[in-house]
């Protein structure tokens, strides 16, 4: 395999081919090319490495020891998806977002986590999710939508139905659709490919981006037409004291999974847990905050969700170390 083959196989992200040719002094173009692999050659040569022009774990980690600012990549966005009782007080939900320095909102509109068989599309409160959407806007934080998503035609036809008017009258700034079980284990549905053939050409007028996230770890089978038919993805990463993940690691398996398996430029946000981070072997509860966040920097993502809202609203020390986050954004 030649270097340049290799160095695509790798899966680097736009912004991180970009450090290696700063790294290495040649043209900043984002894209492998001849240049880049030539410059990287001498740069190998020059620091006893193996001079191959390949950018594997070895290469990358010397790079990174020797100018760790170019390869630390800040986190701009902080956000977190709303439970159903938040829509009930929107005041307090904004008060929340303003502790934590929170400058986005994911808002929930509705609940399908439990179905299998088709179900009929609705949401919660309108009303109430105009007033949260309302008030957060307001208060300048982007509002993104978040519906469950089943791959029912009906299911499809009703979301596109409410939805397309909802998210341009209210200006949101994405529709994110939850595609765990509803979506991966639905019964007597359409294929999962016709299901985003479908969803595609509903929502082609949206007035939005698209999005859709998942527990890190989906079946890849189900869930790859979807992936291919939004804007941009958001792997959930989530180690708790319940799950045995390990805080970082996690992160970096699943971001590094949909990166190999839906495209190496289409993860747009990470989402990470804000609770049961208490007592997870071998960390205390700042330390796994910390993790999660750096092995995000790592990544070179810019955007993390936390579930939820109504977490970091119990926690101060949480919400402490998001305002920490932020301010060296």
């Amino acid at each position: 395999m030649s270097a340049l083959d290799y160095n695509r196989n790798r899966h680097y992200t736009t912004v991180q081919i970009e450090a290696i040719q700063k790294a290495t002094g040649t043209s900043v173009t984002g894209a492998w090319n001849d240049e880049t692999v030539e410059a990287v050659k001498q740069w190998q040569g020059r620091h006893g490495l193996k001079a191959d022009g390949m950018v594997g774990a070895g290469t990358y980690a010397t790079l990174k020891a020797e100018q760790p600012r170019l390869f630390r990549f800040p986190i701009r966005t902080i956000g977190a998806w709303t439970r159903q009782t938040n829509l009930n007080n929107p005041d307090d939900a904004v008060r929340a977002c303003e502790s934590a320095r929170l400058n986005r909102l994911d808002i929930v509109i509705n609940d399908f986590a439990k179905d299998r068989a088709v179900a009929t599309f609705d949401t919660f409160t309108k009303s109430k999710i105009r007033t949260l959407t309302q008030t957060a806007k307001s208060a300048g934080l982007e509002v993104h939508f978040m519906s469950w998503l089943m791959p029912h035609a009906s299911f499809i036809r009703e979301a596109a139905a409410q939805l397309l008017p909802l998210c341009a009258d209210l200006g949101v700034a994405s529709l994110q659709w939850d595609a765990e079980e509803p979506w991966t284990q639905a019964v007597d549905a359409q294929p999962h490919a016709d299901a985003a053939a479908q969803l595609r050409e509903l929502f082609a007028g949206l007035s939005c981006p698209m999005a859709a996230n998942g527990i890190a770890f989906v079946p890849t089978e189900p869930f790859a037409p979807l992936a291919d038919a939004v804007d941009h993805l958001v792997p959930q990463c989530y180690a708790t004291n319940r799950n045995g993940s390990t805080p970082g690691t996690v992160v970096s398996r699943g971001v590094r999974r949909w990166r190999g398996s839906f495209g190496p430029d289409k993860v747009g946000a990470v989402g990470l847990p804000a609770f049961r981070q208490e007592g997870i072997e071998g960390f205390t509860l700042r330390q796994a905050v910390e993790a999660n966040l750096e092995a995000v920097r790592e990544t070179t993502i810019d955007t993390v969700i936390y579930w939820s809202l109504s977490s970091i609203a119990d926690s101060e020390e949480i919400a402490s170390l998001l305002r920490a986050a932020r301010a060296t954004a």
